[in-house]
């Protein structure tokens, strides 16, 4: 796989796919930078005026809806439209789902028009179920227990899934990948969920594959967790340190983790 990754990145860095962001204004910064990182260039709009011309010159977009309101969700459906008329890539992530009623039906009706969904185990689940075991965004459950429900949304919206978390599980309904790589110190990090995303729909936009794309993206930012890690203990300088790994792409080092 650390083939592949190697592959995509390479490509990401020569096309420099344009990404719109869609996404909350609390992780907003963190997901461009992660994303100027990798080698992409992201895009932030919060006005419908702009949309159809955004949509034209990205290659793929992302729609986060961490920061939930009315005109969020008439953009989103704007953005959708277009994107289906363009024929590029939505990555959907349902920041939240289960926490409150509003939010919840509000991803179930976005999700249905998404390339891949990536969220942490209890939105996941919430996704399928009325279920209120969340705290806020934060997820109750463990990855193993959203399994089910992922392969159940891919199947059924033909889509791919992501459920992100102590270990991250990748299925488009029929192929499933489990990765074991990041770091404990990850959680601590607002938006590393949010980039994630973002990244995600970076790699889709080279990646035609949407499982091969999620499982290229979500190994090679666990990776980089897992290189963070080793030089920072503490959540303000992982985040810097992350954001180097993404940059600097060490695969020496990452060869020795697989070998591990």
């Amino acid at each position: 796989m650390l083939f592949k990754i190697e592959s995509a990145l390479l490509q990401l860095r020569q096309t420099k796919p344009l990404v719109l962001c869609l996404t909350n204004y609390v992780t907003m910064d963190f997901m461009a930078n992660c994303l100027l990182s990798l080698g992409a260039a992201p895009i932030m709009s919060h006005d419908i005026r702009e949309l159809e011309e955004l949509m034209q010159i990205s290659h793929a977009v992302t729609i986060n809806i961490g920061t939930l309101n009315a005109n969020f969700v008439e953009h989103s459906k704007v953005v959708i439209r277009f994107a289906k008329q363009s024929g590029k890539s939505i990555i959907f992530d349902p920041v939240g789902a289960g926490a409150s009623r509003l939010r919840t039906l509000t991803a179930r009706e976005l999700m249905t028009s998404s390339d891949i969904i990536r969220g942490n185990a209890s939105e996941i689940i919430a996704l399928l179920a009325d279920t209120q075991e969340t705290l806020g965004v934060e997820s109750t459950h463990q990855v193993s227990d959203a399994m089910h429900s992922a392969s159940c949304l891919a199947t059924q919206h033909k889509c791919t899934v992501i459920v992100s978390g102590e270990r991250d599980f990748i299925t488009d309904g029929k192929r499933e990948r489990v990765l074991r790589f990041g770091s404990p110190l990850m959680p601590f990090i607002t938006g590393m969920g949010c980039a994630l995303t973002a990244v995600i729909a970076a790699f889709r936009a080279v990646v035609p594959d949407s499982f091969e794309a999620g499982s290229i993206a979500t190994g090679y930012y666990g990776l980089c967790g897992m290189l963070a890690a080793r030089k920072s203990d503490r959540p303000g300088s992982f985040r810097t340190a992350f954001i180097d790994e993404l940059y600097q792409c060490n695969f020496d080092e990452m060869r020795k983790i697989y070998a591990e």
